[in-house]
């Protein structure tokens, strides 16, 4: 029956974004529990949402999201607007796949910006001011960093210390997106130093690694603290990096 329950749930998302009709609607649901049909690129844009749907409820993190990534090779005006309709749904799992598809829409230029960033930035700062579940406000501060909203910076750092480790991860992880690139602000610094002690392995290497590899301008006696606490650091990566960077200093 819950089986049953999610294939109606993901029909009902494609009618919402798309308006297609019912016998339309039946088809994408047999499309997307069989995964079959033509490939990604002569997908319609409402089936692709009925399957990055799923991909995010069941993907794992290193599971394949190849409809999501579909999605994001489509930077077109209704892929935009069905992913901003998305981000105001009460359903926590169709705000995470609206953001999700804003975070990577269409390909970065030379000043790391996508054909809609401009449009999402402010969208994705308001989510992040009022977003409450976890698992989409992970996402809400990845995809300021994928987008290099620097106005976002004072209130990702909001969440240095957030009781949930994902979302701490995606603050370290985004940093280096959202600072000064010629002179990072101190209190990104102060946020990374603090993620570098953090209890969750992957968290102190990406803070680590953007403290000395991704950032400018931060004071030297900052970094080497940083990485001195490190150098004995029970994680292999995080005790290799710490060593290299001070075998080179």
């Amino acid at each position: 029956m819950k089986q049953e329950a999610d294939e109606r749930a993901v029909g009902s998302l494609d009618c919402v974004l798309a308006g297609l009709d019912q016998p339309d609607c039946a088809a994408a649901d047999n499309w997307v529990m069989n995964d079959g049909g033509a490939g990604l690129a002569q997908m319609s844009t409402a089936r692709l949402l009925a399957a990055a749907r799923v991909e995010v409820v069941e993907a794992g993190p290193d599971d394949r999201v190849s409809h999501l990534v579909a999605l994001h090779e489509r930077p077109s005006r209704e892929v935009f607007e069905a992913a901003v309709r998305l981000l105001s749904s009460d359903d926590a799992v169709e705000r995470e796949l609206g953001v999700r598809i804003l975070r990577e829409l269409g390909r970065q230029d030379e000043a790391g910006h996508r054909p809609f960033t401009a449009e999402a930035a402010p969208l994705l700062v308001d989510r992040l001011s009022r977003e409450d579940d976890p698992g989409v406000l992970q996402w809400v501060i990845s995809a300021l960093g994928f987008n290099g909203v620097k106005e976002a910076l004072g209130g990702v750092l909001r969440f240095t210390g957030h009781a949930d480790w994902r979302v701490r991860f995606h603050v370290a992880a985004a940093l280096p997106g959202l600072v000064n690139p010629e002179r990072i602000e101190p209190d990104a610094v102060d946020a990374l130093q603090r993620l570098c002690l953090d209890e969750e392995p992957e968290i102190r290497y990406y803070a680590l690694y953007a403290l000395v590899e991704e950032v400018a301008g931060t004071d030297p006696e900052r970094i080497a603290h940083s990485v001195t606490y490190l150098l004995d650091d029970p994680d292999e990566q995080i005790c290799a990096l710490a060593r290299a960077h001070h075998a080179r200093d």
